[in-house]
């Protein structure tokens, strides 16, 4: 007899199901329509003994302890800083664009003056949208501004999404901004790591609780039915 149903084995799920059966002493049956468990984080070991995201790369990185202490009691962590390089003008220069990119691609003066004009225009360590600096009247920074656009933004937007990117989400583009001074790593949480055996084993060590019971390749049809009518439904997932 279960006391709690938790349908999908992603991080919400696995979470939610870990904290009912562990806090609360519940037993929890958690439905799994797909093989495995993570959802899109899953990941497995090839015959070279990779580790493989099939659903593309995922970089864990937060600024809440708390959420990386909870975490730490199911996995081991490699600590990793992401870092980019992008190749403009034959040249392998850091992204998101910060001053070191400018040093590499620009002569020393020019260069200096460039960082120089940022630092008055935006604080010391922001991060500026590029779409946002477009908008400027400065001449030396529409000129650095329309650089960035044309050899960074524009094609890979372009090919990534089919779009201009002042025809997707201003949030989209503020994801990779300008960095008004050195950092160039791509997130700058507090905690950044990968998973010491993979996210697949996070996932399987916080749902091997005695009192959660597994299902995969399960359709949540074939095990409940639902009432509309007398209570609420929470959703927490992809409808397809």
């Amino acid at each position: 007899m279960f006391e709690y149903i938790v349908v999908g084995a992603g991080f919400s799920g696995a979470v939610i199901a870990e904290r009912i059966s562990s806090v609360l002493n519940k037993k929890v049956l958690v439905i799994e329509k797909r093989e495995y468990v993570g959802g899109n984080c899953y990941d497995y070991i090839d015959e070279n003994n990779i580790i493989v995201h099939r659903h593309g790369p995922h970089l864990f990185h937060t600024d809440c302890k708390e959420v990386f202490d909870y975490l730490s009691k199911f996995t081991d962590w490699h600590i990793y800083h992401h870092r980019v390089l992008a190749y403009v003008n034959g040249k392998k220069i850091p992204i998101p664009f910060n001053f070191n990119s400018i040093d590499m691609l620009f002569p020393a003066v020019l260069s200096g003056k460039l960082q120089a004009t940022l630092l008055k225009k935006y604080p010391a360590g922001s991060r500026v949208p590029i779409l946002e600096m477009r908008k400027t009247d400065n001449r030396d920074l529409q000129f650095l501004s329309d650089f960035i656009y044309q050899q960074i933004y524009k094609n890979y937007t372009v090919k990534q999404w089919g779009k201009k990117p002042e025809e997707i989400g201003r949030d989209v583009t503020a994801r990779v901004p300008v960095v008004i001074g050195r950092d160039d790593r791509y997130f700058t949480d507090k905690y950044q790591a990968v998973p010491a055996e993979g996210y697949s084993k996070i996932f399987q060590t916080i749902l091997k609780h005695e009192n959660i019971k597994l299902l995969l390749n399960a359709d949540l049809k074939d095990y409940i039915t639902l009432d509309f009518e007398s209570g609420k439904i929470y959703f927490r997932g992809q409808e397809n």
